[in-house]
């Protein structure tokens, strides 16, 4: 009795797949079909994870994969000023002279932005924040932020 229900099921299902009007070619019989609950998400498969989720309140994207830079977590490619980096509190950043900021310290990380002490090159600090900022010949803007660390894309300012 379970062959013939067995022979049954296989007689429709070929049926029903040569019905569809589809030019591609059916599945091989030993791989096992999706359930009808599973959904498959068009960005998930192209996009990079860190712009997988909508941006916040403030604009920044607020990731649900990890984090993902252009130089990663290499602080020592933002010298020349040009660079996209993951960071997260204490992490220091060195720049050209040309550039007119020694250095840049991360000091916090919030859903906000980023707030981040600059070192100058006559001996004096400023502290900027936010989503986006300048100081002297360096440019950032806050491209992502998860877990207490951000994406920063550094860009020397015009």
């Amino acid at each position: 009795m379970r062959t013939l229900r067995v022979a049954g099921f296989l007689l429709v299902s070929a049926a029903a797949l040569t019905g569809c009007g589809s030019d591609a070619p059916p599945a091989p019989a030993s791989s096992p079909a999706a359930p009808p609950s599973a959904t498959v998400s068009p960005t998930s498969a192209s996009s990079p994870p860190s712009s997988s989720a909508p941006p916040s309140s403030s604009g920044i994207a607020q990731p649900t994969g990890p984090l993902v830079a252009e130089n990663g977590t290499d602080l020592k490619s933002c010298r020349d000023g040009d660079c996209e980096v993951i960071v997260k509190p204490k992490d220091k950043l060195a720049f050209d002279a040309r550039l007119r900021v020694t250095s840049l310290t991360v000091d916090a990380v919030s859903a906000s932005g980023v707030t981040l002490s600059a070192a100058l090159p006559s001996g004096g600090r400023s502290t900027i924040s936010g989503g986006a900022g300048q100081t002297n010949g360096i440019a950032y803007r806050v491209t992502a932020i998860k877990d207490g660390k951000a994406v920063l894309k550094f860009t020397p300012a015009t």
